[in-house]
């Protein structure tokens, strides 16, 4: 490490560059590539890269790697021995000490960026990539995504355990200082989590911060982290002279699509696009940009968004082209599976946006998304969930889908346990599927219990203190450890009625949740209890209360089942009014004939009816299911 760092000293003092070697050099993505002199045949596989503050080569070949000094040696004087082959390389070259007066004139944020600071952070970048090398679990993760260490060395890419000491005394060799560190890389003891790193450079390829990604996103909640403060809104990957530059989201997105020779590709590190981002690029020679985005499952939310990029763009005069990748597909993906071509090709295809084929180009991908996932459904599976105690139900209603459900009963105290039963279906039957139950009318404590009983066969009361028989509470044991595993995998959640709890801040709680598990179904149980804090202007409190449930789901486009009271006449259902207009089905659970009967109604599905079974409540647990039929 010690000759790596004389030898990166002596590189950087003589600020050499690749030009100075008299061979033929190609642009590949922000590198340089060219025929590698020492394997043959001679192949189009070395390559120069400055990813570690300073120009190296490396051949994805034959493994020849080095700075430019050894390149020299090695191509020019071979035959002689290393002092005066590398004494002949430096001369070859030529040492050029850096302009000092043009350094005392430069602004004191340049001199900040490119002085103490990056040699710091350029130090860092070393260290990681020196650890990279010799770290399986860096290896592992990069060979996942297709990677070799020797492709991921071209961008500097590097692995920190998380453990400040060796970094520390890493740096004691170079000069550098402990509180050096700590002020230059002031994020370091914040995160002590084992990550990938990743230098980021401005458009002169000067550092300004070296990001880390979590190698075991189960590690923490921080996937993305920058180990240095500074300019957040700098483009990842930026490079002068890019005239049409691509944006996507992921670093990984940005390098793949870079390694396979894909120009000016820049990424924005997950954060929202901003005027920032667009300045940068303009002022580095954008005339257009293309913005690629992964699909999410708020499709209206992402479709506001790029209307909003494209205002940005046409605001600074740049061109604009938007992608949505299909579902699960990112550009990483797509390059590696398909070649950077086909991605080329995309983007070469795509129509400049305008407010109005903006509009046109996302409601042709909708209707063809549309078609297409209705096609890989074949005739026998149901298009929503199932419910394994309502098999009937599930193949009248082809599986619980997509809609605002209004659920309740005469007597009114049943719609409870149906919600119950309907839950705890749900989650037993389809193992993908997350659900939160959202009591507005009880604490969740006794939502437990009903679960625990209905789990087991059992009454709510049996399930609240020890039993004397001891089968049953080993019953109730297995129940609360099978609930808790629900809640521990991620799959249920039960919310209760807080003092602030609103429709505003449920809107953006479920947004955040969906985010993070599309198979999402929200049961609202207690509807007249939710408090509202929009549509001031509407006096009948169940008009308020039913517009901002189809403003939840009108965002969040997921099945949505609400409890509340319904009014009945001889004549049928007649109030309030509002729900029974907004909703896309009504569950009414009544008692007919000495038969407890459950109906789905709906208007908006072409049948009035769309199902009517008899219910068995078990005497016990109450818990509901189809009565089965009698041959």
């Amino acid at each position: 490490m010690i000759i790596d760092q004389e030898h990166a000293g002596i590189v950087m003092r003589a600020k050499t560059h690749p030009r100075q070697l008299g061979i033929p050099l190609s642009r590949w993505g922000r590198n340089l590539i060219a025929c590698c002199p020492f394997h043959s045949p001679e192949e189009t596989s070395l390559f120069f890269y400055d990813a570690l503050g300073y120009w190296r080569y490396r051949c994805l070949q034959c493994g020849s790697e080095g700075d430019l000094v050894e390149f020299v040696m090695r191509s020019r004087f071979n035959g002689m021995d290393e002092q005066a082959a590398r004494a002949e390389a430096v001369d070859f070259l030529g040492t050029l000490e850096p302009d000092r007066d043009r350094e005392q004139d430069e602004h004191p944020w340049i001199k900040e960026i490119g002085g103490e600071k990056s040699k710091v952070l350029e130090n860092f970048v070393r260290y990681c990539h020196w650890a990279a090398c010799r770290s399986p679990s860096s290896a592992d993760f990069l060979a996942a995504r297709g990677w070799s260490i020797g492709q991921a060395q071209l961008y500097g890419i590097g692995y920190y355990s998380g453990d400040p000491e060796p970094f520390v005394s890493f740096c004691m060799m170079s000069g550098i200082e402990r509180h050096q560190i700590s002020f230059y890389l002031d994020n370091l003891d914040a995160y002590h989590e084992p990550r990938i790193t990743i230098p980021a450079r401005n458009s002169k390829g000067l550092i300004h911060s070296v990001y880390g990604r979590l190698i075991d996103e189960s590690d923490g909640p921080h996937t993305y982290v920058s180990y240095a403060s500074g300019p957040a809104d700098i483009p990842f990957n930026i490079q002068s002279d890019i005239t049409k530059p691509v944006i996507v989201e992921g670093f990984f997105d940005a390098l793949t699509a870079d390694l396979a020779g894909i120009p000016g590709v820049v990424s924005t590190m997950y954060q929202e696009l901003s005027l920032s981002h667009l300045y940068k690029l303009k002022a580095c020679g954008a005339e257009s940009v293309t913005v690629i985005l992964r699909r999410e499952q708020d499709r209206r939310e992402q479709e506001y968004r790029i209307q909003k990029y494209l205002k940005m763009a046409e605001h600074l005069g740049l061109k604009f082209k938007s992608i949505v990748l299909p579902k699960d597909e990112t550009v990483d993906i797509v390059v590696r599976k398909n070649g950077a071509d086909q991605l080329l090709s995309l983007v070469e295809n795509t129509v400049e946006d305008t407010v109005h084929t903006h509009r046109r180009s996302m409601l042709l991908q909708d209707i063809k998304e549309n078609f297409d996932a209705a096609m890989v459904c074949p005739p026998d599976v149901s298009v929503g969930y199932a419910l394994n105690t309502f098999p009937k139900l599930t193949q009248e209603i082809d599986g619980i889908q997509s809609g605002c459900f209004y659920v309740s009963s005469k007597p009114f105290g049943l719609k409870t346990t149906l919600l119950s039963s309907l839950a705890l279906d749900l989650v037993q039957s389809n193992p993908k599927l997350k659900l939160i139950y959202i009591a507005l009318e009880t604490p969740r404590r006794q939502i437990f219990d009903r679960l625990v009983a209905m789990l087991i066969g059992e009454s709510v009361l049996t399930v609240r203190k020890q039993s004397e028989d001891e089968g049953v509470n080993q019953k109730i044991l297995e129940a609360t450890r099978d609930l808790m595993a629900f809640v521990r995998n991620n799959r249920l959640e039960i919310w209760d009625d807080q003092f602030d709890f609103d429709n505003i801040e449920l809107l953006a709680n479920l947004r955040e949740e969906i985010k993070q598990h599309h198979n999402l179904v929200v049961v609202i149980d207690g509807i007249d209890h939710l408090k509202v804090s929009d549509y001031a202007e509407l006096l009948d409190i169940h008009e308020r209360r039913s517009s901002v449930i189809l403003d939840l789901y009108k965002a969040l486009d997921i099945p949505m089942f609400v409890g509340g009271e319904l009014i009945s006449s001889d004549e049928g259902l007649v109030g309030p009014r509002a729900y029974l207009r907004d909703s896309d089905a009504i569950y009414w659970l009544e008692s007919k004939d000495g038969k407890m009967v459950l109906t789905v109604d709906s208007k908006r599905l072409g049948n009035n009816q769309l199902y009517q079974g008899s219910i068995s409540i078990d005497p016990a647990s109450n818990r509901m299911q189809e009565e089965a039929e009698i041959d």
